[in-house]
């Protein structure tokens, strides 16, 4: 157990997340077809807003307007709505692939990791986890060290500790590293897509084409759209 191990776990998460930002950078988001499909989407975001703020102005000066007229208003704005979702779609789908290929490398990190530091104590937390944290801190060491060999494992140990469920394998760090160094690195040097587009999967699902097929597969649209916006 030392700090160099931690560090060394670091360091892979962030340089492994780096690469990916720049392999994904350098052959998809630089490229004329995510350039284009990010001009789309900003001309139909833009479309979409005055237009929205145009029958809001309209609305608030002619309240007697004609059942016609707002029909067409209406029809106007959903019409607007369906290009700018499908635009966002379109920026989302860019993304979706390096996002792919990020979540195969480290999946390819955590088997070598696993490899790597089986039965081996990477830190020691400073209390005794429960349950399912338990569980977690312990992969990797509990079906490797025999529970008779615990006391002399604790005495080996360069800090004091009261439990031997205090120490903790490479699988906790990496959890907290993907969560902290993959994030803040991805922040640093990803491109992150334009508000409005950044949605991920509920993007995609808000696209007119994705509600169609899902109302092809017999799936009521409205209904899943309300246990999503719950969410």
């Amino acid at each position: 157990m030392t700090a160099s191990d931690i560090l060394h776990i670091m360091t892979l998460v962030a340089g492994t997340q780096l690469a990916c930002d720049f392999l994904a950078r350098k052959f998809i988001f630089s490229k004329e077809p995510y350039q284009r499909s990010i001009s789309s989407f900003r001309r139909a975001k833009v479309k979409h807003d005055k237009l929205i703020a145009s029958l809001s102005s309209t609305s608030t000066a002619d309240k007697k307007k004609s059942s016609t007229a707002e029909a067409k208003a209406q029809k106007k704005k959903q019409r607007a709505e369906e290009d700018l979702a499908e635009a966002a779609a379109a920026v989302a789908t860019r993304h979706t692939t390096p996002g792919m290929f990020s979540s195969l490398a480290f999946l390819i990190l955590f088997r070598i990791l696993s490899i790597e530091y089986t039965g081996k104590v990477v830190a020691v937390l400073p209390f005794q986890p429960w349950g399912l944290l338990r569980r977690i801190t312990l992969r990797g060491i509990s079906y490797v060290v025999p529970e008779e060999n615990t006391m002399e494992i604790m005495k080996e140990m360069p800090v004091s500790i009261q439990d031997p469920s205090q120490v903790c394998s490479f699988l906790f760090i990496y959890l907290l590293c993907t969560f902290s160094m993959k994030m803040l690195v991805n922040k640093a040097f990803g491109v992150q897509p334009p508000k409005g587009a950044d949605g991920g999967f509920s993007t995609l699902m808000d696209a007119p084409r994705s509600q169609k097929a899902l109302q092809s597969f017999g799936i009521d649209t409205d209904e899943l759209n309300e246990v999503r916006k719950g969410f």
